[in-house]
């Protein structure tokens, strides 16, 4: 870990960008809707898992979305 934020581009129909904080461990979803969403918690192995995801909207939806809390903030 090197750098405290660290951002992937997230090819989906719904997801354009994800962002991990290392120190926080808030994982931040920028919508193509719009929508901003900060998942709290969340272990670096879920980040290093949807940054290797061949599929990051599945990876975010069977692993992320509905299993840890989140605050929309955009």
């Amino acid at each position: 870990m090197s750098n405290i934020l660290e951002t992937i581009v997230v090819d989906s129909e719904c997801i354009d960008d994800a962002v991990y904080n290392n120190l926080t461990k808030r994982l931040t979803l920028f919508y193509k809707s719009g929508g901003v969403y900060n998942y709290e918690r969340i272990p670096r192995f879920y980040w290093a898992g949807l940054f290797n995801a061949n599929s990051k909207g599945k990876f975010i939806n069977a692993n992320i979305i509905g299993k840890w809390q989140y605050n929309k903030v955009g």
